[in-house]
Protein backbone atom coordinates (compact mmCIF):
# COMPACT_ATOMS: atom_id res chain seq x y z
CA UNK A 1 0.00 0.00 0.00
CA UNK A 2 2.86 2.69 -0.88
CA UNK A 3 2.63 5.48 -2.69
CA UNK A 4 5.03 6.39 -5.08
CA UNK A 5 6.43 9.95 -5.38
CA UNK A 6 5.45 11.42 -8.30
CA UNK A 7 8.13 11.48 -11.33
CA UNK A 8 10.38 14.65 -11.46
CA UNK A 9 9.18 16.87 -14.74
CA UNK A 10 11.20 16.83 -17.60
CA UNK A 11 14.37 19.06 -17.81
CA UNK A 12 13.23 22.14 -19.62
CA UNK A 13 14.77 22.15 -23.46
CA UNK A 14 15.39 26.03 -24.43
CA UNK A 15 13.75 26.78 -27.21
CA UNK A 16 16.12 26.94 -30.44
CA UNK A 17 15.42 29.83 -33.15
CA UNK A 18 17.38 30.56 -36.13
CA UNK A 19 18.94 34.03 -36.10
CA UNK A 20 20.04 35.97 -39.16
CA UNK A 21 23.83 36.98 -37.76
CA UNK A 22 25.31 40.00 -39.37
CA UNK A 23 27.17 37.81 -42.58
CA UNK A 24 23.06 37.30 -43.90
CA UNK A 25 22.87 33.39 -43.00
CA UNK A 26 20.94 31.81 -40.08
CA UNK A 27 21.95 30.72 -37.05
CA UNK A 28 21.05 28.38 -34.27
CA UNK A 29 21.06 30.18 -30.99
CA UNK A 30 19.15 29.50 -27.60
CA UNK A 31 16.47 32.28 -27.09
CA UNK A 32 15.71 33.50 -23.25
CA UNK A 33 12.72 35.44 -22.67
CA UNK A 34 14.12 38.07 -19.55
CA UNK A 35 13.38 41.14 -18.21
CA UNK A 36 13.56 44.30 -20.38
CA UNK A 37 16.94 46.11 -19.89
CA UNK A 38 15.26 49.67 -19.88
CA UNK A 39 18.58 51.61 -19.32
CA UNK A 40 20.67 50.41 -22.01
CA UNK A 41 18.74 49.22 -24.47
CA UNK A 42 14.94 50.14 -24.15
CA UNK A 43 15.00 53.61 -23.33
CA UNK A 44 17.71 54.30 -26.47
CA UNK A 45 15.22 52.08 -28.73
CA UNK A 46 12.14 53.78 -27.58
CA UNK A 47 13.56 57.29 -27.75
CA UNK A 48 14.73 57.01 -31.50
CA UNK A 49 11.39 55.03 -32.70
CA UNK A 50 9.49 57.96 -31.09
CA UNK A 51 11.41 60.15 -32.75
CA UNK A 52 10.63 59.03 -36.12
CA UNK A 53 7.05 58.34 -35.23
CA UNK A 54 6.89 62.26 -34.29
CA UNK A 55 8.22 63.23 -37.66
CA UNK A 56 6.27 60.77 -39.47
CA UNK A 57 3.21 62.03 -38.15
CA UNK A 58 3.81 65.47 -38.65
CA UNK A 59 3.35 64.64 -41.97
CA UNK A 60 -0.26 64.06 -43.87
CA UNK A 61 0.25 60.13 -43.87
CA UNK A 62 0.97 60.09 -40.06
CA UNK A 63 -2.92 61.75 -39.65
CA UNK A 64 -4.21 58.07 -40.35
CA UNK A 65 -2.18 56.58 -37.10
CA UNK A 66 1.11 55.47 -39.23
CA UNK A 67 3.27 56.63 -37.26
CA UNK A 68 2.37 55.64 -34.09
CA UNK A 69 2.22 52.17 -35.29
CA UNK A 70 5.42 52.40 -37.07
CA UNK A 71 7.09 53.42 -34.32
CA UNK A 72 5.96 51.07 -31.84
CA UNK A 73 7.35 48.63 -34.66
CA UNK A 74 10.48 49.65 -35.08
CA UNK A 75 11.04 50.05 -30.77
CA UNK A 76 11.30 46.11 -31.14
CA UNK A 77 13.35 46.62 -34.68
CA UNK A 78 15.88 48.45 -32.58
CA UNK A 79 15.64 47.12 -28.88
CA UNK A 80 16.34 43.61 -30.62
CA UNK A 81 19.61 45.03 -32.79
CA UNK A 82 20.71 45.80 -28.81
CA UNK A 83 19.90 42.76 -26.72
CA UNK A 84 20.11 40.44 -29.82
CA UNK A 85 19.29 36.57 -27.97
CA UNK A 86 16.26 37.90 -26.10
CA UNK A 87 12.82 35.96 -26.87
CA UNK A 88 10.71 39.52 -27.33
CA UNK A 89 7.04 38.40 -26.23
CA UNK A 90 4.07 40.77 -27.31
CA UNK A 91 4.03 41.98 -23.66
CA UNK A 92 7.29 43.04 -23.91
CA UNK A 93 6.84 44.71 -27.49
CA UNK A 94 3.79 45.87 -26.52
CA UNK A 95 5.87 47.90 -23.34
CA UNK A 96 8.58 49.12 -26.36
CA UNK A 97 5.86 50.60 -27.86
CA UNK A 98 4.51 52.46 -25.68
CA UNK A 99 7.19 54.23 -24.18
CA UNK A 100 8.32 54.79 -27.79
CA UNK A 101 4.05 56.16 -28.13
CA UNK A 102 4.77 58.04 -24.96
CA UNK A 103 8.62 59.45 -26.18
CA UNK A 104 7.08 59.93 -29.43
CA UNK A 105 3.88 61.98 -28.35
CA UNK A 106 6.26 64.41 -26.18
CA UNK A 107 8.23 65.51 -28.90
CA UNK A 108 5.32 65.72 -31.17
CA UNK A 109 3.59 68.28 -28.67
CA UNK A 110 7.03 70.39 -28.71
CA UNK A 111 7.15 70.00 -32.47
CA UNK A 112 3.74 71.32 -33.03
CA UNK A 113 4.41 74.40 -29.47
CA UNK A 114 7.63 75.16 -31.64
CA UNK A 115 5.07 75.71 -34.66
CA UNK A 116 2.53 77.36 -32.89
CA UNK A 117 4.88 79.94 -31.60
CA UNK A 118 7.30 80.59 -34.96
CA UNK A 119 4.59 79.87 -37.62
CA UNK A 120 2.24 81.85 -36.21
CA UNK A 121 -0.78 78.88 -36.76
CA UNK A 122 -2.36 79.73 -33.33
CA UNK A 123 -4.80 81.64 -35.07
CA UNK A 124 -6.10 79.03 -37.55
CA UNK A 125 -5.69 76.04 -34.58
CA UNK A 126 -8.14 78.53 -33.09
CA UNK A 127 -10.11 79.12 -35.65
CA UNK A 128 -10.75 75.30 -36.53
CA UNK A 129 -12.08 74.39 -33.01
CA UNK A 130 -14.22 77.24 -32.99
CA UNK A 131 -15.82 76.14 -37.03
CA UNK A 132 -15.99 72.62 -35.43
CA UNK A 133 -18.01 74.35 -32.40
CA UNK A 134 -20.38 76.35 -34.51
CA UNK A 135 -21.07 73.01 -36.86
CA UNK A 136 -21.88 71.06 -32.97
CA UNK A 137 -24.26 73.40 -32.22
CA UNK A 138 -25.78 73.86 -35.35
CA UNK A 139 -26.30 70.03 -35.62
CA UNK A 140 -27.55 69.85 -32.24
CA UNK A 141 -31.21 70.52 -31.16
CA UNK A 142 -30.77 70.11 -27.38
CA UNK A 143 -31.05 73.61 -26.05
CA UNK A 144 -29.04 72.25 -23.20
CA UNK A 145 -25.94 70.94 -25.56
CA UNK A 146 -26.29 73.88 -27.61
CA UNK A 147 -25.66 76.32 -24.08
CA UNK A 148 -23.01 73.80 -22.95
CA UNK A 149 -21.17 74.09 -26.52
CA UNK A 150 -21.45 77.98 -26.70
CA UNK A 151 -19.47 77.72 -23.02
CA UNK A 152 -16.48 75.83 -25.38
CA UNK A 153 -16.49 79.12 -27.23
CA UNK A 154 -15.02 80.87 -24.01
CA UNK A 155 -11.39 81.20 -23.41
CA UNK A 156 -11.77 78.56 -20.32
CA UNK A 157 -13.88 76.63 -22.67
CA UNK A 158 -10.94 76.47 -25.42
CA UNK A 159 -8.46 75.71 -22.38
CA UNK A 160 -10.81 72.64 -21.49
CA UNK A 161 -11.25 71.75 -24.91
CA UNK A 162 -7.57 71.95 -25.61
CA UNK A 163 -6.95 69.72 -22.68
CA UNK A 164 -9.24 66.69 -23.55
CA UNK A 165 -7.87 67.08 -26.84
CA UNK A 166 -4.05 66.43 -25.46
CA UNK A 167 -5.47 63.69 -22.53
CA UNK A 168 -7.07 61.86 -25.32
CA UNK A 169 -4.74 62.24 -28.50
CA UNK A 170 -1.93 60.93 -25.68
CA UNK A 171 -4.28 57.55 -24.77
CA UNK A 172 -4.05 57.16 -28.76
CA UNK A 173 -0.75 57.48 -29.10
CA UNK A 174 -0.27 54.94 -26.68
CA UNK A 175 -2.25 52.34 -27.71
CA UNK A 176 -1.53 52.23 -30.96
CA UNK A 177 2.30 52.10 -30.41
CA UNK A 178 1.46 49.29 -28.03
CA UNK A 179 -0.30 47.88 -30.63
CA UNK A 180 2.38 48.29 -33.23
CA UNK A 181 5.02 46.64 -30.63
CA UNK A 182 3.21 44.29 -30.17
CA UNK A 183 2.84 43.20 -33.99
CA UNK A 184 6.31 43.43 -34.22
CA UNK A 185 7.09 41.27 -31.45
CA UNK A 186 5.02 38.52 -33.00
CA UNK A 187 5.46 38.75 -36.82
CA UNK A 188 9.44 39.41 -36.46
CA UNK A 189 10.46 36.19 -34.38
CA UNK A 190 12.66 34.20 -34.88
CA UNK A 191 11.69 31.04 -36.78
CA UNK A 192 11.27 28.29 -34.19
CA UNK A 193 13.74 25.44 -35.14
CA UNK A 194 13.20 22.69 -32.19
CA UNK A 195 10.73 22.64 -29.39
Amino acid sequence: MGVEPPAPPPAAIPEIYEQPNHGGQSTAAPLQTQQIDWVNAALPSAAWAGLVAALIMIVPLGAFGFGMLAGGWLAVVLYRRRVPNVLITPGMGAKLGAASGAIGYGILIVLLALSLVFLHTGSELRQALMQAIQQAIARSSDPEAKQALEALKSPQGMTIVLVFAFILMFCIYLTVSSIGGALSAVLLRPKKTRK
